[in-house]
């Protein structure tokens, strides 16, 4: 029935149940999975709260490279749990102001034919003003999505 699922992964303890449903799902069908972990490009004005936190602010260089590096790690947990239930896996890092909008372009490059998502269940005035990745990425396809809380 599917044959590539798109998992978008976080490395959050949410993105893991979703990965986790994702592979369940891929190895049932004997399908492949696609996951893909959207970067926010460099911006200060986003990375104003973190600057406080460190002894200096990040470069532009120095923020592509952490990113870069924690990105990769999270795409390589997944595709090392993928390897382990033996499910075929391929890992895309991308780099998006809008992670939804990168996330309904894989499924059409990749020719994904269902999502697994985790849903970081936002509600009230933080939903206003952080939005839900999940709820556009619903928004933005017709491929079925599961997402997982």
């Amino acid at each position: 029935m599917y044959r590539n699922i798109l998992v978008p992964t976080d490395g959050s303890t949410m993105s893991a149940r979703a990965e986790k449903a994702a592979l369940e799902i891929a190895k049932r069908f004997k399908a492949r999975v696609t996951v893909v972990h959207v970067v926010a490009p460099f911006s200060p004005t986003a990375l104003g709260e973190i600057r406080g936190l460190g002894p200096a602010p990040l470069t532009r260089e120095e923020y592509a490279k952490a990113a870069e590096k924690r990105g990769q790690a999270s795409l390589r947990k997944v595709a090392g749990r993928a390897k382990r239930a033996r499910v075929a896996a391929s890992t895309v890092l991308l780099t998006s102001r809008d992670p939804a909008e990168a996330l309904v372009k894989a499924v059409r490059e990749h020719r994904c034919d269902l999502i697994v998502m985790a849903s970081s269940s936002r509600a009230g005035i933080e939903r206003i003003f952080l939005g839900s990745v999940a709820s556009d990425v619903l928004a933005g396809t017709r491929v079925p999505t599961l997402i997982c809380h």
